[in-house]
């Protein structure tokens, strides 16, 4: 499949995946830390979520450590035996580049699987988070000096590089994109490249079908998302608690009110999303079971999309939603808030209470909220991607005609906006309409098609 690579050295392996790397299964799980093992942010965050308390315990106990060294934990909740926390941020007396900090905590956590007599590691992309560390730097140096432990170990090993798509933004090529880039600059470890076997893709409605997913299927996807959306509000934290230092030096002001705000939004939400993970027991709390809330007809269809660039859209698919008896549901419900947006926790909770999920992809990415980093359009299908509800999915044509003037002009929403779409496009089945009639009748047509879906609870 294009989303991993495997390389074999001897009776060795070295794998690159995309992937969640506390889904791992190996005996060792690497984490990239700082000198004291904060664990405050990134796949580090991540680890201490699964694997609970007992492993910043033991960390506590080991601190502070040398950049560049490897301290070795308890794994706590998590199925591997081992934690190997890398040290990439820190003090550095002997000015080691950061080529020289990942080739170090590389072959150091190579060669502790010696000294434990263990034989499978699972590492991520050591100092590509909150380190800053060159993603695309990192990822070869690590496969050159993996590659080199394992041509001189005598015991059979797995080892993986977990490269996380964080955002689940990347399409079929751009995995292949990166893999064809891996080779060119790491020639002699793709020299062991194993055959990969390419399966046909199997054909998927446009109206996905959650229903026929077993409850462990349900909670393992629901579990990995909401590790994704944990990740991303710790990333917002860090940057707004840099922002309100950057307040105190002028305190009391209006910016330093709403950087405040958002902090504690950001914060209610996390706890939220933490919460779930710790009650998978049945439907996250005040969800009820996907699908049961209300019969064929008089569902509830939440409504995603920009405003300005699709207000013909919207009208035109609330006009579908009152033809197939059912009850509309969007941004115009919303309160708004002291500075005009409505929270992310509001977002979050108008989203879970709708019975299906309508999102159309135009022209912008649209506002931005301040809590998250992400869209309120990018929000929203993020949380309808997370919980188990229909969805069905609208992109709008290359070839359809647009207003210059409608177009998202700033480059780093348009970057967001296409691999926004990009991901929808490769991991769902959405139609691309052509004018605002075409839209219409495909979302009759869909909607006529999901009322008779079978709605029992998962």
């Amino acid at each position: 499949m294009p989303h991993e690579r495997s390389y074999k050295f001897g009776d060795s392996t070295l794998t690159l995946c995309f992937g969640d790397i506390v889904c791992a299964e190996a005996q060792v799980i690497v984490s990239s830390d700082d000198s004291y093992i904060t664990m405050g942010g990134g796949v580090s965050a991540s680890i201490l979520r699964a694997g609970g308390e007992a492993i910043a315990l033991d960390a506590s106990k080991k601190v502070p450590a040398a950049l560049g060294d490897v301290v070795v934990t308890t794994a706590g909740a998590l199925q591997a035996q081992y934690v190997f926390h890398a040290i990439t941020i820190g003090p550095n007396p002997e000015g080691l580049t950061h080529s020289e900090i990942v080739e170090r905590t590389t072959r150091h956590c190579m060669q502790m699987l010696d000294v434990l007599q263990l034989s499978s590691i699972a590492f991520p992309a050591i100092g590509a988070g909150v380190a800053g560390f060159s993603y695309e730097d990192v990822a070869p140096k690590m496969a050159e000096v993996i590659a080199d432990c394992l041509s001189r170990r005598r015991v059979s090993t797995a080892a993986t590089i977990y490269l996380f798509d964080r955002f689940g933004r990347m399409s079929e090529m751009d995995f292949i994109r990166f893999y064809e880039e891996f080779a060119a600059r790491s020639p002699k470890v793709a020299a062991h490249a194993t055959q990969v076997i390419q399966s046909a893709p199997e054909p998927r409605a446009t109206v996905i079908d959650l229903a026929a997913e077993t409850e462990e299927e349900y909670k393992r996807r629901r579990l990995h998302n909401l590790r994704r959306l944990l990740a991303e509000l710790e990333d917002q934290r860090a940057k707004l608690e840099q922002d309100l230092i950057a307040c105190f030096a002028s305190p009391g002001g209006e910016q330093e009110t709403r950087v405040r705000r958002a902090l504690k939004d950001n914060q209610d939400l996390r706890l939220q999303y933490l919460a779930e993970l710790h009650s998978f027991s049945g439907p996250p709390a005040g969800q009820g079971a996907p699908g049961t809330s209300a019969g064929a007809r008089g569902m509830t269809v939440f409504v995603s999309s920009t405003y300005r660039d699709l207000v013909e859209c919207r009208a035109k698919v609330k006009d579908a939603i009152s033809r197939a008896d059912m009850f509309f549901r969007g941004m115009e419900h919303f309160g708004a808030s002291a500075d005009g947006l409505p929270p992310a926790s509001l977002i979050v909770e108008e989203v879970r209470k709708a019975d299906a999920y309508l999102g159309i992809f135009g022209v912008r990415y649209g506002s931005i909220d301040p809590v998250t980093g992400l869209s309120m359009t990018e929000l929203e299908f993020r949380e309808a991607e997370t919980s188990k509800k229909q969805m069905l999915l609208y992109v709008i044509h290359e070839d359809a005609p647009v207003a210059a003037g409608l177009m998202e002009k700033d480059p780093e929403s348009q970057k967001k906006l296409n691999a926004l779409k990009a991901h929808i496009m490769g991991q769902y089945v959405a139609y691309a309409f052509k004018s605002v009639e075409d839209l219409g009748r495909q979302v009759l047509l869909d909607l006529q098609k999901l009322r008779d879906v079978p709605r029992s609870a998962a």
